[in-house]
């Protein structure tokens, strides 16, 4: 589900952000998003055992759980 390497966290997570706009989340904690181009990105914790959540990491995904392979 993750398209490439582009991970983001810290400072340039913050700054992509201001970009996209919210699409949905889930009840893992997970938000997705979608960029100006079209492009799908899922900001996630994925070190939830620490204390806050750990620090969130922005990835662009293929597709969004929701998405179907069928053609309609």
């Amino acid at each position: 589900m993750t398209k490439g390497n582009n991970i983001l966290r810290g400072k340039e997570l913050n700054a992509k952000l201001k970009s996209l706009t919210e699409a949905g989340g889930d009840e893992d904690w997970n938000i997705y998003y979608v960029d100006p181009e079209g492009a799908k990105w899922c900001k996630s914790y994925p070190n939830s055992g620490y204390h806050g959540g750990g620090e969130p990491e922005l990835r662009q995904v293929e597709k969004f759980p929701w998405d179907t392979n069928e053609i309609q």
